[in-house]
């Protein structure tokens, strides 16, 4: 059974425990860095540059597991813009009128929500990965974003990890030990929060680690890092089973690494289940995306 299926057992057994020595530690919203793009329905997106970097855990880390390794060097050719956030219970709501949240008022976990009331700027969760491919192609059919020629995917699994890495080679982006302030996760709190609540990492985004797992593009491979393409690589074309990659831990899971990588299948769902989406621009909009940022 892999990590992600035992959270959302923990879940539904309403036994994930709060927290202990940590739980004083309040989650506020923490200052946004400046977008560099902002959508119809206010989705924010920095700008991650094209560049090189070693993919995976480092040898010696004894917390990894098999199919983060071997280590590899990866080259993204291309910069590419990110969400800022994590996609919200609002935003999901926005495109497809539902809010399938466990944590929201009227959910399953509401009671975990305390004097909460507003949770529209909570990720969204209990989203499969066909659900949120789903979402993307919804977003992308938007009239005001096929004018702009705005198109939307999950980000694969290099440009997530390069993304969460934002230029460091320590097993999380903010060092190489657990700190609960820069991220909600090794139970630091016993359910999501809003996001941008912990600091951002050095390309300006917020909870690449903790908070949800995010879904990538890819499907998952105990063997693939073995094997895979140096440049731009997409993931292995024949998948071991039934299961895409998620990433970035989340609010039940020990503390996640950089390099962590979890599997699930695609129909699967829980309440540590959410994503972020990756914009690219088409037609004339896309010579802008070959421009790099300032």
């Amino acid at each position: 059974m892999s990590r992600a299926a035992v959270a959302v057992g923990l879940v539904a057994g309403g036994v994930v425990a709060a927290v202990g020595l940590w739980v004083w530690f309040a989650a506020t919203t923490q200052p946004v860095p400046p977008t560099d793009l902002m959508n119809s329905i206010g989705m924010r997106f920095r700008r991650v540059p094209a560049g090189t970097f070693l993919m995976g855990a480092a040898p010696g880390d004894d917390a990894a597991e098999q199919d983060e390794r071997p280590q590899h060097e990866v080259v993204l050719t291309r910069s590419f813009l990110i969400g800022q956030f994590e996609v919200t219970q609002e935003q999901y709501e926005r495109v497809t009128g539902e809010n399938p949240s466990w944590f929201r008022p009227g959910g399953e976990g509401a009671d975990r929500l305390g004097s909460w009331s507003d949770t529209s700027r909570f990720p969204v969760e209990s989203v499969s990965w066909t659900e949120a491919v789903a979402f993307c192609e919804a977003l992308s059919a938007l009239p005001e974003e096929r004018r702009a020629g705005r198109r939307y995917r999950l980000p694969t699994e290099a440009e997530w990890e390069y993304a969460c890495r934002a230029g460091t080679t320590t097993r999380f982006a903010f060092g190489d030990a657990f700190r609960p302030r820069f991220a909600n996760m090794n139970e630091v709190r016993d359910r999501p929060v809003e996001v941008g609540s912990y600091p951002p990492n050095d390309f300006g985004l917020f909870d690449m680690h903790g908070n949800v797992l995010e879904w990538c593009h890819d499907w998952h491979s105990d063997t693939y890092y073995a094997e895979s393409p140096r440049v731009d690589p997409l993931g292995p074309e024949q998948p071991d089973a039934d299961h895409r990659v998620l990433r970035g831990g989340g609010w039940a899971f020990e503390a996640a690494s950089c390099s962590f990588r979890d599997r699930i299948p695609t129909q699967l769902k829980g309440a540590s289940h959410g994503f972020r989406v990756v914009c690219e621009l088409v037609g004339p909009a896309a010579v802008e995306n070959e421009s790099p940022r300032p």
